[in-house]
């Protein structure tokens, strides 16, 4: 979007007024968590937050290894890291002494470690299951059958195709239903390639499924759900050489380039799922205008984003941090990428909390949303994606795959079944534990902050079910029947901060690592500042990463335009001396160690939020979140706030940027031209044609012009901006 075209909108805004229509009242803090809470108030006989790496990592392994009974896991990530190791081989050690152990993982996130998953589970003797959040959906495994079925299957060549293809998937499937087989379990034709592909993040695969299934064998690709039977890994062997023959031939390349510009798309956010826009072209006009369909790609990529350890019900570990190195290590030789500033709570409960039990519990068997490790290999199994290098190395050393004695003979020599690879993953598994044993030194860790004796503690959870049924994302206003717990309580803590005024001067504080707030919080935090909701007293801090110190840089970019949005509502709507006061501070990235911020902390008056969920668009309308809320815990609070306006006061680690938010717009297209090329060498992991980048820029020029124009309107109360603007930019 140009320049001009920002800067017209800005002037039509200005000539129908600015003040902001008030937020729709909340109820009390105290009502909506007794409305909303997954659990509590927690009987807590001791709590301490954990703001080193190595600290909160040692407290993770001691509950797993002091655990009798039971561990109950949920991590967006579980890496095969040094210390990611070190934890896996407790929670096995465990599993082997008699310890049920269940550990949920992010779907889109984890597929490409099935190996690794299967593994574990292998290694717990039965005592160690593990699932995945957010499966494909029936729908998406239609669209996989339809798109990988050839007319040559259903013996209808011509325009008859479509018709003849679409009668075989739903024959298929409601044969399958009527055997009581689960939907989501079942594959057909190219199916489990193409989401395989999909899920490995594997576009020529993808493409290949497309296009050429209908020249491929049939029976190796039913066998495709991945299998340590020798016969099924033949046929898939001989798919890999019908792969090959076919890869140059008709459109593969093309269309791998374009889902691979899709796949780069996500990160930019598009009303339907960019692969499904991308894939669409292939599918009949039924499908395309499928709306639950759409609406199931459009949500392809909702993550778990619960970080939580559970032992025997009544030790308990959450807050930001999942499992990796870049979250269980201070700066060193074997933290090789960035090492993440987080927040962790850990609790010792006086007995086993069934309600807390009893939350995980309906996580782990969420209707439609969780699979087990064998429904995965029966939908999407792995074989073909993991022996892809294989199938390449074969096709460079035979003559361009024409040699197929050659061909076979390298297969039969290479070819790794499931057996084998899990036997590599054990022995890397072992290196990493050595490695970390033999060379990483924990630094002298701080003393944790003691949470008051006599808090209140309540557990809340954003869930993607609501009695039963699937809801997508929240409505407006509509967060707390959405299943949105965090987000409710958030709107009504602000409200009340605001509005006790009886207390004196009070603080609300945003320190959180992706500041790019959804609809609600932003209209919530405006009214608070343009004093629409009298907040006379209150000091609004928000401390969040700078551009040098995120790992995600597209949601400093377009919340750059965002604040931008509000300092110009700001400057704009007359004073009326009942507004709370803005310090808006940032990162500054170290000189001699990359650290980032990944907290997610929220302080309100004199209660505090600690949990995964981010004050962004995404963790309201895409992902699971779990943290608690603590009440009456005025020492912890007061310590709280000491340490952080410490940090705000400390030149050498944050910058004071109140005065710059609203920076002129020219500037910050500027800089904004500057950050396009990092953002496409982070997103674009392969090359992109001139053409195609060309038209990412264009996009994200168009992107941050519709973030600045819907973030105004959403401060004047503009209900279906609100709408508009957290679908479109959910994926953020």
């Amino acid at each position: 979007m140009k320049p001009s075209l920002i800067a017209l909108v800005a002037t039509l805004l200005l000539t129908t007024g600015c003040a902001s229509q008030r937020p729709a009242a909340q109820a009390p803090t105290g009502e909506v968590l007794a409305a909303r809470q997954s659990a509590g108030p927690l009987a807590v006989a001791d709590a301490r937050v954990l703001l080193n790496n190595d600290s909160a990592f040692f407290s993770k392994l001691e509950l797993i290894r002091s655990a009798k009974q039971s561990l109950d896991l949920a991590y967006y990530i579980h890496a095969d890291d040094y210390s990611s190791s070190v934890l896996t081989q407790a929670l096995i050690d465990a599993a082997r002494r008699g310890v049920k152990v269940r550990l949920l993982l992010d779907y889109f996130s984890a597929y490409r470690d099935f190996d690794r998953l299967a593994w574990m589970e292998k290694a717990g003797g039965g005592n160690l299951a593990v699932r995945l959040f957010n499966p494909p959906t029936p729908e998406i495994i239609r669209d996989a059958a339809f798109l990988t079925l050839g007319c040559a299957d259903v013996g209808a060549p011509g325009k008859t195709c479509d018709q003849e293809k679409l009668a075989a998937v739903e024959q298929h499937f409601t044969a399958a239903a009527s055997r009581g087989e689960s939907l989501a379990d079942t594959r057909f034709a190219g199916s489990a390639l193409f989401l395989s592909g999909l899920y490995g993040k594997h576009a020529p695969l993808m493409a290949y499924a497309v296009i050429h299934g209908q020249d491929i064998d049939r029976a190796a690709l039913m066998a495709s759900a991945g299998s340590a039977d020798p016969e099924q890994g033949e046929k898939l062997k001989q798919l890999g050489k019908l792969y090959f023959k076919a890869r140059y031939v008709g459109g593969v390349e093309g269309l791998a380039a374009k889902l691979k510009l899709a796949l780069v798309r996500v990160a930019f956010a598009e009303q339907v799922n960019p692969v499904f826009d991308t894939l669409a072209t292939y599918l009949p006009v039924s499908r395309q205008n499928n709306a639950q369909a759409q609406r199931d790609w459009d949500y392809l990529t909702s993550f778990l984003h619960h970080k939580l350890l559970l032992a025997d019900g009544r030790l308990v570990q959450l807050g930001g941090r999942n499992v990796e190195d870049s979250y269980h290590m201070e700066p060193g030789p074997l933290a090789d990428k960035y090492v993440f500033m987080d927040t962790d709570i850990a609790i010792r409960l006086d007995g086993r909390d069934e309600r807390l039990v009893a939350s995980f519990d309906r996580l782990w068997q969420l209707p439609g949303m969780v699979a087990s490790l064998a429904q995965v290999r029966q939908h999407a199994g792995n074989d073909f994606l993991m022996n892809f290098a294989v199938l390449e190395a074969a096709q460079k050393a035979c003559k361009a795959g024409s040699d197929e004695a050659c061909v076979d003979s390298y297969l039969a020599r290479h070819w790794q079944g499931s057996e084998q690879r899990m036997a590599a993953v054990e022995k890397q598994h072992q290196q990493n534990i050595q490695r970390y044993q033999r060379d990483y030194r924990a630094a002298a860790q701080p003393e944790p902050m003691r949470v008051d004796a006599g808090a209140e503690v309540h557990y809340l959870e954003n869930m993607p079910v609501v009695g039963g049924q699937r809801v997508y994302g929240a409505p407006h206003n509509g967060e707390g029947p959405a299943g949105k717990a965090i987000h409710a309580v958030w709107r009504a803590a602000i409200q009340q901060t605001c509005s006790n005024a009886a207390a004196g001067p009070r603080e609300i504080i945003v320190h959180n690592a992706y500041l790019f707030m959804p609809a609600n919080l932003l209209h919530e935090i405006s009214a608070a500042l343009d004093g629409s909701r009298d907040c006379q007293g209150v000091t609004l801090s928000m401390l969040t990463n700078s551009l040098a110190t995120t790992d995600l840089s597209v949601v400093n970019l377009l919340a750059t335009w965002q604040l931008k949005a509000l300092a110009d509502h700001l400057r704009e709507t007359p004073a009326t001396g009942r507004g709370a006061q803005l310090r808006f501070h940032e990162y500054i990235a170290g000189t001699a160690e990359r650290r980032s911020l990944h907290s997610k902390v929220m302080l309100f008056g004199d209660d505090i939020f600690i949990g995964s969920a981010n004050a962004d668009v995404r963790s309201l309308m895409l992902d699971s979140n779990n943290g608690v809320f603590i009440r009456q815990a005025p020492n912890f609070v007061a310590s709280y706030k000491r340490w952080l306006n410490e940090l705000l006061a400390d030149p050498k680690r944050t910058v004071d940027l109140t005065a710059s938010i609203g920076r002129d717009q020219a500037e910050l297209t500027a800089e904004m031209d500057k950050h396009i090329d990092q953002l496409l060498a982070r997103y674009a992991s392969e090359r992109l044609s001139k053409e195609q980048e060309q038209r990412l820029r264009e996009e994200i020029r168009a992107i941050v012009g519709r973030v600045y124009t819907l973030s105004r309107e959403i401060m004047r109360g503009n209900r279906d901006a609100a709408e508009q603007f957290n679908a479109l930019f959910k994926a953020i």
